[in-house]
């Protein structure tokens, strides 16, 4: 007889939020307050700013983020940043009073069976709870927000959400938002006809156009110039698109996946994004924790990476080398980075003394025994990472001849991360 697997669950502490006049459950989903109309919580308080603050549950209580606000989120006197509230509470807003009662006791939330989406693996709570997200809204028309930091594995998320929806036998159009040229941003999403400005030879569709039928992913939604905003939530809203220079609207139909890295909440509050647009991006929103968040989730992906590369078979032997020598890493480039040290681990993995040599050997130095007496053990750690990090750099450093965009693109890292290592190592001076 087939026996069904027992469905996994997180526990929550919902509640209830008590705002002028009105009542709100405060549930997994989080809860938008501000002056803006597209916000789930209205206040009519013009001390607040468009989108103010948020709350959802989570498992220790309810959690408070302010979102770049104007005038702050306090709780009595002490202004809060990002904090769990774990019995009723009074915040001030602008002028406004909101108490938030936490229900007192834990409710579930299916996660599902699945541990991985398309190429997205992971069997952490939180993966489980993306992957159950992303299986109901995949086959629909929902416009999807992925938030993370760089290197999470957003791209990765769009195109399995693309794959799993009806519309996978048709294009998957890729916008790097953060690289539009300021110039040709309106002509790269919207197209243009011939002579329409100067260098327009020829008469050139949009990446609008071009996804029709098909899903649009906006990588670095943050990034797009404050002018062309209004213009894609036209667009959008009313499903046509003009080439510059043409008389008449085109027809499309697109889904559009959006990605970024910033925390947008500031950026409206700041008028370098509009709420309008968040809100008709943002139908969905897939938040996805960084790796040092779901460590657990390293041996999964150490498989399935090694699986791509082609060695499947090395996999214990990299999973056992990081274990040893990366114990204490917290991955800043995430996924991303574990996929480059991975890929080079598993390549030389017949010979695992070479996984040393040519991740931790730096300037003619020796790595760091795998044995050490039981008193050394933590400078014998903080060795091996070093070491590991300053052959790293130096690699990368190489690779991209210096250029500290380059080494960021190719490590997962932001651009200041990287900076801070190579100063770390001397290695700014290097050359």
């Amino acid at each position: 007889m087939e026996t069904r697997a027992k469905a996994l669950h997180w526990f929550i502490r919902g509640g209830t939020l008590i705002a002028p006049m009105e009542k709100h459950l405060i549930d997994v989903e989080p809860i938008v307050i501000g002056r803006s109309k597209e916000v789930h919580v209205v206040l009519d308080d013009h001390e607040v700013s468009g989108v103010h603050c948020e709350l959802r549950a989570v498992t220790e209580g309810i959690l408070v983020r302010d979102l770049g606000s104007t005038n702050g989120t306090f709780c009595g006197s002490v202004r809060i940043r990002e904090a769990v509230v774990t019995g009723r509470t009074e915040l001030t807003v602008g002028s406004t009073r909101l108490t938030i009662e936490p229900s007192g006791h834990k409710q579930q939330v299916e996660l599902g069976f699945a541990d991985r989406f398309g190429s997205v693996v992971g069997a952490s709570p939180r993966m489980r709870r993306v992957f159950s997200v992303l299986e109901k809204v995949a086959d629909t028309t929902l416009s999807v927000l992925v938030l993370g930091e760089t290197g999470c594995g957003k791209e990765g998320v769009a195109r399995a959400i693309h794959d799993a929806s009806r519309r996978k036998t048709r294009p998957f159009v890729v916008v790097d938002c953060a690289s539009i040229p300021q110039s040709l941003a309106e002509s790269i999403l919207f197209g243009h006809e011939k002579g329409s400005f100067t260098g327009a030879s020829e008469r050139r569709d949009g990446a609008l156009h071009e996804a029709d039928g098909g899903t649009l992913f906006l990588d670095e939604l943050g990034e797009l110039p404050v002018d062309l905003q209004p213009k894609l939530l036209r667009a959008l809203s009313e499903r046509q698109v003009r080439r510059i220079g043409a008389a008449a609207f085109d027809h499309i139909d697109v889904r559009v996946i959006a990605a970024t890295r910033r925390d947008l909440g500031t950026e409206m509050n700041a008028g370098r994004f509009r709420s309008d647009l968040f809100f008709r991006i943002a139908q969905v929103r897939i938040e996805l924790p960084p790796l040092r968040e779901r460590l657990a989730d390293l041996p999964m992906l150490i498989e399935e990476i090694c699986g791509r590369v082609q060695k499947p078979w090395a996999a214990q032997v990299v999973q056992n080398w990081i274990e040893r020598r990366m114990a204490q890493h917290d991955w800043p480039g995430n996924v991303r980075e574990l996929v480059n040290v991975v890929s080079v681990a598993a390549t030389l993995a017949e010979s695992p003394e070479s996984i040393d040599d040519v991740l931790l050997l730096a300037r003619g130095e020796e790595p760091v025994p795998a044995t050490q007496p039981a008193s050394a053990f933590t400078d014998a750690k903080r060795q091996a990472i070093e070491a590991f990090e300053r052959n790293y750099f130096a690699e990368l450093t190489r690779r991209a001849k210096g250029n500290v965009s380059e080494m960021a693109r190719q490590s997962g890292m932001e651009r200041h991360h990287v900076r801070a290592y190579l100063r770390k190592y001397r290695l700014d001076k290097a050359g």
